[in-house]
């Protein structure tokens, strides 16, 4: 059978696979085009890929890389404007994408001409806006010197100190040359950062040669002034002056103020001009005010139509953007009137894709009506997995590890279970579950309020995730069912056991009436060999889970195996795996079932510990058995067959493979294998030059991985029960130690044994949310996330491959 038929014929477990893609060859008008793909990328089902044709041009030689470019800059004004809302503080709205159909570049046109127009007047407005806080923020600092002008600085003048000061400060000053024009003081007022201060007044020592003195106000003032980022930033400032003779020397000073951001302004000496000049610059700091607020009133109007529809044109311009660059991937014939797209398509999806191309036609108004071509290629299809709201979350757990490679078993649809299962061994209690089931139904009944939209970076993960969220809380309450554990306590009230009191002693003797029906009996909750009980019993079911997955993940490979008729893989690589697994570690698990469902106490006879009778079993092969480790009659013989059937299954997944390969080499044909390669299947058997040394050296590494990896694998198994213990053993100290003890007080009055239970109820709730709902939770999902990676998955040779783009 041709292997194209092959592979489209249906299965049983079809269900778990792929889906089977097809490639396909579309012939539309060029007018119709957008339409088309637009009604394309609504059904979400197609791949486009790039035409041979356009291999040797580059992404400016694509015939719709202007249109491209026009979305980019449609962009960049849609984030300009989103920004300038955001500062305005107006409410952004976001709708759905699928309201409208696409415009198309006639659409993205006018839409262009808009904003561009509003850019453009926002600009100005911004041009202006800066030009007028420069001038305010100018105006404020000339005010501010002023002032300090007036209360501090010109009270230190050299002319109005002391005459013993005046010959002590202004002794220099009157030695400048230049005749009477250096025996005329001069002064010079501004501002300067204060952290600048100790640095001005040595740099002003120095230029002058001590022929300058300088005094600062004594209490800075805090002022706005454009960053290197252009934001404007709040620096404290401190006005000062200075008072020199000569115009060589204010030369100089003049120079350094500019040097050193020192910003100069006028004062003048008389007290009627000063109180003048303040009235004019508060006058003309209150009209920047009111102007500035006309502006942004008059922006807000301008930017407040677009916000209302902001999200609505990003959405449509991104997916314009899609649909140019997926068009950029055809082939333009050269009359330019056809194109030709080439992609892979799901065989069930092909009506679809015909309706779909059909509406497009209709949509662009286009005379010839679009063809599909069904093509036979060699190619790899792309794996294109259907999911829904439900598997959609556990789908991409799976991915993030590796994606099946095309018509591979999926390991991916047996997350909701199996994940959610290993999550609610590790929580187990009825209680916690309990709330996060609550969680999950707030979370679910906010679907359609929250979906498609931006929400807060620790909520956004949980409303992802709300799906798994479900099914790990219903898995907690069962588990927890089993393990009879509320909030740490025995919710079950029945037991099975009856109570005797000792005589003189106020212990109890339990002796079993029956075993109970289901969970675990309430007894143990009070019993002194509570934790031994629940380490046995919890460590046990943890071996025979984690065997069992692995031995699910080995008959995942046999599917496969005989899915593509991997034959070698099957009789010399995956039974071996399952003789080597099952006859040590299968084994394990047979003995730990017969030891629960054998009534030692009974027969009058010790239970035999499993850890020394499976050490006695690997190191003592062939030895007689102890009497204290005896399970069975005849357990040394059959444990003695086991472990050489175990032995001698490492050279069986060893040898033959690569020998069997390299005899079909020699004889000059290619393995059967050989076709599966063309659908990207192989291991690498049929290309290149055939090198026996290599794949002697994979298979090794194979045997190896896997001989150690069994070993460390079962033993990684045990952090089900480690975490299991460690969420109930929390759980049960913080109600002993927090909410027991407040219910226990003695010695108080009714009064304040409430508020001593009050505040423990609080204590013991905030604990419980944050370490056993959040910290617990995490930290079990980590875990059972490396258990299906490394010890489930690595039986399945996975390997990253392409998922079908949503185009």
């Amino acid at each position: 059978m041709d292997i194209h038929e092959r592979l489209r014929s249906p299965h049983p477990e079809d269900a778990f696979r792929s889906e089977r893609m097809v490639l396909v060859q579309l012939l539309m008008e060029r007018e119709a085009a957008h339409d088309s793909v637009d009604e394309l990328a609504r059904l979400e089902c197609m791949h486009f890929i790039d035409s041979d044709a356009n291999k040797d041009k580059t992404a400016f030689q694509r015939p719709w890389v202007s249109e491209v470019r026009l979305c980019d800059d449609l962009l960049r004004q849609l984030r300009l404007f989103r920004d300038k809302a955001r500062r305005l503080g107006l409410s952004l709205n976001s709708l759905p994408l699928d309201e409208e159909p696409g415009r198309g570049s006639a659409g993205l046109g006018d839409l262009h001409e808009e904003l561009t127009e509003l850019e453009r007047e926002i600009k100005e407005m911004d041009g202006r806006q800066r030009s007028m806080d420069r001038s305010y923020h100018e105006k404020l600092e000339h005010l501010m010197v002023v002032q300090r002008a007036d209360e501090e600085l010109l009270r230190a003048e050299p002319s109005r100190v002391t005459s013993a000061d005046v010959e002590e400060e202004t002794g220099a000053l009157m030695m400048e040359e230049g005749g009477r024009e250096g025996q005329t003081l001069r002064s010079m007022f501004g501002v300067l950062p204060v952290d600048k201060r100790e640095t001005f007044t040595r740099v002003i020592w120095r230029v002058t040669r001590g022929n300058a003195i300088v005094h600062f106000s004594s209490r800075p003032a805090g002022m706005r002034q454009a960053s290197s980022s252009g934001e404007a930033e709040e620096v404290e400032k401190v006005a000062f002056a200075i008072f020199f003779s000569g115009r060589v020397i204010e030369d100089k000073i003049s120079k350094l103020c500019a040097t050193m951001e020192a910003h100069r302004y006028h004062v003048p000496k008389g007290l009627t001009e000063r109180t003048n000049l303040l009235r004019q610059l508060k006058r003309d700091i209150q009209d920047h005010v009111a102007i500035t607020s006309s502006a942004e009133r008059r922006q807000a109007e301008l930017v407040g139509k677009l916000a209302r529809s902001l999200g609505e044109k990003e959405r449509m311009v991104l997916q314009e953007k899609a649909i140019f660059a997926t068009m950029n991937l055809f082939n333009t014939l050269v009359s330019n009137r056809t194109v030709i797209a080439e992609g892979w398509v799901p065989v069930e999806s092909l009506p679809a894709l015909r309706s779909a191309l059909q509406r497009g036609m209709k949509r662009s108004g286009a005379a010839t009506p679009s063809v599909v071509h069904v093509l036979k290629a060699d190619l790899t299809p792309p794996t294109f997995i259907k999911t829904n709201k439900l598997t959609e979350s556990f789908q991409a757990l799976n991915d993030a590890y590796g994606t099946p490679r095309y018509l591979e078993l999926n390991p991916g649809m047996f997350y909701p279970v199996t994940y959610s299962f290993l999550f609610g061994i590790m929580f187990g209690d009825m209680g916690h579950g309990f709330l996060m089931l609550l969680a999950a139904i707030f979370l679910i009944s906010k679907e359609k309020d929250w979906a498609g939209k931006r929400l807060h970076e620790l909520v956004s993960p949980a409303f992802g995730g709300r799906y798994v969220l479900l099914l790990m809380s219903l898995f907690s309450i069962y588990c927890g069912s089993v393990y009879n554990e509320c909030f740490g306590q025995s919710l079950l009230p029945w037991s099975y056991w009856s109570l005797h009191l000792r005589a003189g002693s106020s212990s109890y003797d339990a002796a079993p009436v029956a075993p109970p029906p289901y969970g675990v009996d309430p007894i143990w909750g009070i019993a002194e060999n509570k934790l031994g009980y629940q380490n046995s019993f919890k460590m046990k079911i943890s071996i025979i889970i984690g065997v069992s997955q692995m031995v699910f993940g080995l008959a995942c490979k046999t599917l496969n195996c005989v899915y593509f008729r991997k034959w070698k893989d099957l009789l010399f690589e995956n039974i071996p795996e399952y003789v080597f697994l099952l006859s040590i570690f299968g084994y394990l698990c047979f003995l730990i079932i017969y030891k629960w469902s054998t009534d030692w106490v009974g027969l009058g006879l010790p239970a035999p510990p499993l850890l020394d009778t499976l050490l006695g079993m690997l190191l003592e092969v062939g030895s007689p058995i102890p009497k204290e480790r005896l399970l069975y009659p005849g357990q040394a013989t059959v444990q003695t067959i086991l472990v050489i059937v175990a032995l001698i299954a490492v050279p069986c997944m060893l040898f033959p493979k690569p020998l069997l390969m390299q005899a079909e080499h020699k004889n000059g044909y290619e393995p059967v294998d050989a076709e599966d390669n063309s659908q990207g299947h192989g291991e690498g058997e049929g290309e290149g030059e055939f090198d026996m040394g290599e794949v002697l050296i994979h298979q090794s590494i194979h045997t190896i991985e896997f001989v150690l990896g069994t070993v460390s694998n079962t033993a990684s198994y045990l952090r089900l029960w480690a975490l299991s213990l460690a969420h109930a053993g929390l759980s049960e100290v913080f109600w002993e130690r927090v909410m027991l003890a407040a219910l226990e007080l003695e010695g108080v009055s009714v009064w304040g044994q409430g508020l001593a239970v009050f505040c423990a109820f609080a204590v013991w709730a905030f604990m419980t949310f944050s370490v056993l709902m959040v910290m617990e939770t995490l930290s079990a999902c980590l875990h059972d996330i490396r258990l299906h990676w490394v010890e489930f998955q690595v039986n399945l040779h996975l390997v990253p491959l392409h998922l079908l783009a949503d185009d």
